[in-house]
């Protein structure tokens, strides 16, 4: 029996080891939380929650274009902060990215990220349709 899951990284997305970058099924593809690392998982952005929020929408604008969506296929956002005084930086680069469109979003303070490194990460889940993949 054939899989009717996709699992898929983009090139220009830093690798990670373990899991891949999306997962396509049933017409979605759910987004792995992005962090703000370059293609050479460098962090990008420092203490500053903005910085990285820009560098996680570069990373996000990559993946949809790896598997030809775009940002208006986006369904749901999921954010998840560790400092509350971050929110309108963040929020800022959320909006340039999305322009007018304003799918569902959910944000989370926590206590900490994967790194001490990491002040954000931002999820999201894009409705691709049927006999969608990497482009």
């Amino acid at each position: 029996m054939a899989s009717d899951v996709i699992l898929t990284s983009p090139p220009d997305v830093n690798r990670v080891a373990g899991y891949e970058h999306l997962a396509i099924a049933g017409g979605f593809a759910f987004v792995a939380g992005q962090v703000a690392r370059d293609v050479d998982g460098n962090w990008v952005g420092g203490d500053d929650a903005g910085a990285q929020a820009a560098q996680i929408y570069r990373n996000i604008g990559r993946i949809l274009a790896h598997i030809g969506a775009a940002p208006t296929q986006v369904v749901k956002i999921n954010t998840i902060l560790v400092d509350r005084a971050d929110s309108a930086d963040v929020t800022r680069e959320r909006l340039a990215f999305f322009g007018d469109h304003r799918p569902p979003h959910t944000g989370v303070i926590v206590a900490g990220l994967g790194s001490p490194h990491v002040k954000i990460e931002v999820e999201i889940i894009v409705h691709v349709g049927a006999g969608v993949g990497p482009a």
